[in-house]
């Protein structure tokens, strides 16, 4: 009984694989890229917690008023 390894890819087989794995690691750095832009993108924060927005705001103001007693 003799046991065979995996066959060995061809040249196409490879080339087919390796662009696969370039289109996945561009794919990510795109995702990636908009992820930190929303983060650094303070309109896309207040869109998405306004409530929590409006509560900094109010104690941000309140602390300021209180402060110049």
């Amino acid at each position: 009984m003799t046991v065979s390894g995996p066959r060995p890819k061809s040249e196409a087989e490879l080339r087919e694989e390796i662009e696969r794995a370039r289109t996945q690691v561009v794919d990510t750095a795109q995702a990636l890229r908009r992820q930190l832009h929303d983060i650094g993108d303070v309109r896309h924060w207040v869109r998405r917690n306004p409530g929590l927005t409006l509560g900094i705001a109010f104690a941000a103001g309140l602390w300021l008023g209180i402060r110049r007693r």
